[in-house]
């Protein structure tokens, strides 16, 4: 059982088709992992975080300040790789910054 919520956090990680592969398969999981959703929402909270970074690059580099949006993926890029090696492991492991807010704000997911 304990294979199968890291297998559905992980693919959680891996874009919003994971993502949403992630959701169906904890639909059906039974019991239903407290770990798989943990990560569901950790995961979803960083594709919206890389999506508003996307957003400011753009409206960075408009303004010459590019180098700030780079700066601003890496940071998000190195959330990602957080979040990701925490599944992978089976661990609650929150990403930093974000995390309790990711967990308390996304309590929709589930």
């Amino acid at each position: 059982m304990q294979d199968q919520s890291r297998l559905i956090s992980t693919v959680s990680y891996i874009t919003i088709v994971g993502w949403i592969i992630a959701l169906i398969l904890r639909q059906n999981e039974n019991p239903k992992s407290e770990l798989s959703l943990f990560h569901i929402r950790q995961s979803f909270g960083l594709m919206v975080l890389s999506f508003a970074a996307s957003i400011a690059q753009v409206i960075l580099a408009g303004i010459s300040l590019g180098l700030i949006g780079k700066v601003i993926w890496i940071c998000v890029f190195a959330l990602w790789l957080i979040g990701l090696i925490g599944a992978i492991q089976g661990r609650f492991s929150k990403v930093p910054f974000i995390g309790d807010w990711i967990q308390d704000n996304m309590r929709f997911i589930g």
